[in-house]
């Protein structure tokens, strides 16, 4: 190979040899078995003038694809955050004062240096970038363990794993931390034994942390052995004292206690042989029976009745400290008792809600929970203080803004009450709640269920929600993407809802759905086209370019494009004669070839693999069926059409003026934006050049 390359570099020039010489030489490096050897032959030829575009950008991903190279540029890349960060510190403060006026500058400059400074306890020991530069190292050592570079990047890879374990253990011990203040010492034994598994490769590498995990293991330890001792405790069986007659246990207090137990019951029946067992066992026998017979009331379905009873046994807590401890639990128990549940919950969203309202997101946690919770609420007090005095113009602008649902845990509740209890006596009391919730969520389809189960509901009311349900469930129709679930949802919408007017229209996009199945809807935009012209003309779907000359006269193609409609079918969407782009196209369906489909899956392929190189931005999302389709077409065996819809894709391609309001820049020259900000908040009003961070790459996600 060596002799015909020289000899075709000795050959003399022509247009010809002009275009086989790159050719042949990365052919030659393709050969190498040394990576090294062929990305530094790669980068050779890269510098070559005149380079075939195709093979410029494969000479530019093997260059790229180095790994000490990437991991320098994500080194640099944890720097590049510092400066962003350091520099926006700055800019922010003196552009917000640049307007609100100087006067502000010295305490908005010494607040932004603050939390400038205390954010660095939220970083890890090990940035994400810093673990990326990691895998990196590690890679070239595998593929490389003799490169003249392995000694200098095992150190590196060793210092680097160091922090690696102390960011992995620190998660770990933080997570522990956090269960055993709930009280889930079994599962911050679990985080505590992760984190000394963790540190166990460098035992003599962050020893402070060590230290920290066996605390919080003791610490979890200890709690879990007091918890099982109480349990313990709390099974003992103790004999009874003998000749004692004030014992629970005695032969009379056990057969009383059966016949209360087997007795009707009729109030006057409870009381009499509950007088009768007081005589012989007290007040502590008293709470004994209360509480068998109110599990004996549970279970024969008078579920109010037994917790009015278990109220009142654990109200005896004086007299027997075990059978109060075991109603309350019974009481305090959301599955058990999903009427409390759904009372506590409704005040407990309703006191978040409140607070939520006064303090915003600061009533949760603050935004340094690294550091003590004195220091870090310290550090926010400003802001937390205008949050507090604004909080009526947020309550005024809350219905544009949207608010959290604090009523959610309360809403479970009460389905599981109904759920367990349907026939219960607080039923109507949780039904009209729900009702509320859900029509004030805009959830009309469980608004209408609710008032079926409501008697005297007002018909012209339940008539206006059928109408409200049926019109939410077409409207979501448009973001459903497999076909079978567009026509399940368009046939119940017109069957269970027969005599609204959003039953007819249902059924009639449920036949327009039917008539217009095909096995995919890939759609190529007019827009896509223009903006990528080889897709559209001879080498592509080979379009009259008179379609796309924006002459009505001569026939244009609609805003929707063209259509892939599976198989070898594509559908041409032109504007329909006499009407504007907003109305409905007129189809024209076409068989192509398998050749012509074979180009035109080979120029999306290419037309949007050479925009995402060019612009990240510019990137289509990943779409499995859409693929799966096109490589089928570029292979030639479009002719097997699969008709199941889990293999449909509906997928759209869009231009860059379509996906983001208008073309943007692709390399900005300036390495910031110029920022301009308001806030009705807290009437905050600044414009200031904000430094831009490091894109992220697209496997950032793997580093988290």
């Amino acid at each position: 190979m060596e002799s015909a390359l020289a000899a075709l570099l000795a050959a003399p020039a022509s247009e010809r040899n002009d275009d086989l010489a790159p050719l042949a030489i990365d052919l030659r490096n393709a050969t190498l078995d040394d990576p090294i050897a062929d990305r530094a032959a790669s980068r050779a030829l890269e510098r070559r003038r005149g380079l075939d575009p195709r093979l410029a950008t494969r000479l530019d991903e093997i260059v790229g694809d180095d790994p000490l190279r990437l991991a320098r540029s994500r080194q640099r890349d944890d720097w590049h955050l510092l400066w962003a960060r350091t520099f926006n510190s700055i800019s922010e403060p003196l552009g917000s004062t640049a307007i609100t006026g100087f006067v502000l500058a010295p305490y908005t400059l010494a607040n932004s240096f603050i939390h400038y400074f205390a954010e660095f306890s939220n970083a890890e020991p090990l940035s994400q970038t810093g673990r990326q530069a990691l895998s990196l190292r590690r890679e070239f050592l595998e593929r490389h363990p003799d490169s003249p570079l392995a000694p200098e990047l095992a150190r590196r890879v060793d210092r680097d794993a160091i922090k690696l374990e102390k960011t992995l253990a620190m998660r770990r011990v933080r997570a522990g931390e956090d269960a055993l203040e709930a009280g889930e010492a079994r599962l911050a034994r679990h985080h505590a034994r992760a984190a000394l598994d963790l540190l166990e490769p460098h035992p003599d590498a962050n020893a402070r942390l060590r230290r920290r995990a066996i605390r919080l293991a003791k610490a979890s330890d200890a709690q879990t052995a007091t918890r099982d001792r109480l349990l313990t405790r709390s099974l003992e069986v103790r004999p009874p004292t003998t000749g004692s007659v004030d014992s629970e246990t005695s032969p009379a207090a056990i057969a009383l206690a059966a016949r209360v137990i087997a007795a009707p019951l009729a109030p006057g029946t409870l009381e009499n042989e509950l007088a009768a067992y007081r005589r012989v066992a007290g007040d502590r026998g008293r709470a004994r029976v209360e509480l068998v017979r109110a599990i004996a009331q549970h279970e024969a379905g008078f579920e109010a009745e037994a917790r009015d009873r278990l109220e009142v046994v654990a109200a005896l807590g004086r007299a027997d400290i075990a059978t109060a401890r075991h109603a309350r639990t019974w009481l305090d128990d959301e599955w058990q008792n999903p009427y409390g549940a759904f009372v506590r919950l409704r005040r407990e969203g309703l006191r978040t809600e409140l607070g939520w309202r006064l303090a915003g997101e600061w009533m949760r946690r603050p935004r340094y929970p690294n550091l003590p919770a004195p220091v870090a609420y310290l550090i926010d007090t400003p802001t937390i203080a205008v949050t507090i005095v604004l909080a009526p113009l947020r309550a005024l602008i809350s219905p544009w803004t949207g608010t959290p649902d604090f009523q959610r845990g309360a809403a479970a509740a009460g389905y599981r009450y109904l759920v367990r209890h349907p026939g219960g006596r607080e039923q109507r009391e949780v039904v009209e709640w729900l009702y509320d919730y859900e029509y004030d969520g805009e959830h009309f389809d469980r608004a209408l269920r609710l008032a079926d189960l409501m008697p005297d509901f007002d018909a012209g009311q339940r008539e206006k929600l059928v109408e409200e349900t049926a019109s939410a469930q077409l409207e979501r129709i448009d973001d459903v993407e497999r076909r079978d679930a567009r026509r399940s949802i368009l046939e119940g919408v017109a069957r269970e809802f027969p005599d609204s007017d959003g039953a007819r229209d249902a059924g009639l996009r449920a036949r327009a759905e039917a008539l217009d199945a095909s096995p995919q809807r890939i759609r190529i935009t007019r827009s896509f086209l223009l903006e990528n012209p080889e897709v559209a003309g001879p080498s592509g779907i080979g379009l009259a370019p008179q379609l796309l000359d924006d002459d009505p006269a001569n026939g244009e193609l609609h805003p929707d494009g063209v259509v892939l409609r599976g198989g070898r079918v594509i559908d041409v969407l032109l504007v329909a004669e006499g009407a504007d782009d907003d109305a409905p196209p007129d189809s024209r369906l076409r068989k192509v070839s398998a050749e012509r489909l074979e180009r035109i899956a080979s120029a999306l392929e290419e037309a949007t693999r050479r925009s995402g190189l060019v612009d990240v931005d510019a990137r289509q999302e990943a779409d499995a069926t859409r693929d799966v389709y096109l490589e089928r077409a570029s292979l030639g065996l479009t002719d097997d059409v699969d008709p199941r819809a889990s293999a449909e894709s509906s997928f759209v391609y869009r231009s860059l003026r379509e996906r983001y309001g208008m073309v943007r820049g692709r390399d900005p020259l300036l390495p910031f934006d110029l920022v301009f900000r308001g806030s009705l908040g807290d009437f905050s009003l600044g414009a200031f050049p904000r430094w831009r961070p490091p894109r992220q790459t697209p496997d950032a996600f793997l580093y988290r």
